[in-house]
């Protein structure tokens, strides 16, 4: 076994292992997000209390309650739709990763892309790093970190070009106990802006452990910090279901 393969097998082993992860079809959460994003792309409160829904073992995710009107998305890589409390589709965007081409950090969103953007970042944050292991992803241990006496090992990550995510390349941290803590991202769809995402307060839910607190910061790439301040986005998961069923 590498470094590479134990590392991975220690960080999937400490949320609750493949065994118990593959009983389960899907998760039902509900979730409270903030941060100075939501503002500086225009939709300013419009993911503040939600109920988000996933199936783990593909990207398709689904929210209720967005917006002033309450609505409910549906999402897959490939497209995302707004539907209203009648079950009508409202809004439909096909191939929304294109829709962001040209995009700089001040551009305003659209909803639906705003609905891309916080299903694939909700769908991967809750899956890891048991999404490590689907088809595509490769992992690589690079030299770990340390700072304020402690230290972390790192793995390197690199996705799909099929798979919704902020870029290819993402590093991420693990405790000695194999507890993610931290990752580095440098998301497309937000003009490659550097963030680092924090972890804390882990709780089991049927097994398997989720960090519950969650704060993406700006990073500074040229000595791996990151400011607290101003907070970019903030993710509060209150609750979580695993189920054996599908969405």
């Amino acid at each position: 076994m590498t470094r590479t393969e134990e590392l991975l097998n220690k960080a999937i082993e400490f949320q609750g292992g493949t065994k118990l992860w593959t009983k389960f079809q899907s998760l039902q959460a509900h979730v409270k997000m903030g941060g100075i994003t939501w503002q500086l792309k225009g939709h300013e409160g419009a993911v503040d209390d939600l109920q988000f829904s996933a199936s783990l073992h593909q990207q398709q995710a689904r929210y209720e309650g967005l917006f002033a009107e309450r609505l409910r998305s549906e999402f897959t890589p490939g497209r995302v739709v707004l539907i209203d409390n009648s079950n009508k589709v409202i809004e439909e965007l096909p191939d929304p990763r294109e829709s962001f081409k040209g995009h700089t950090m001040t551009t305003p969103w659209s909803r639906l892309q705003l609905v891309y953007f916080a299903s694939y970042a909700l769908w991967n944050y809750t899956t890891a790093p048991f999404n490590f292991l689907m088809p595509g992803m490769q992992a690589k241990e690079i030299e770990p970190w340390q700072e304020n006496g402690r230290s972390w090992r790192r793995l390197e990550m690199t996705y799909p070009d099929n798979m919704a995510r902020h870029n290819k390349r993402q590093v991420f941290y693990f405790t000695p106990e194999g507890q993610l803590s931290r990752f580095d991202y440098w998301p497309d769809v937000l003009a490659n802006a550097p963030a680092t995402q924090v972890i804390e307060e882990y709780k089991e839910f049927s097994g398997i452990r989720l960090g519950t607190k969650r704060r993406i910061y700006g990073l500074n790439e040229a000595d791996n910090s990151y400011n607290t301040d101003p907070v970019l986005i903030s993710i509060d998961i209150l609750d979580v279901k695993f189920s054996t069923g599908g969405l």
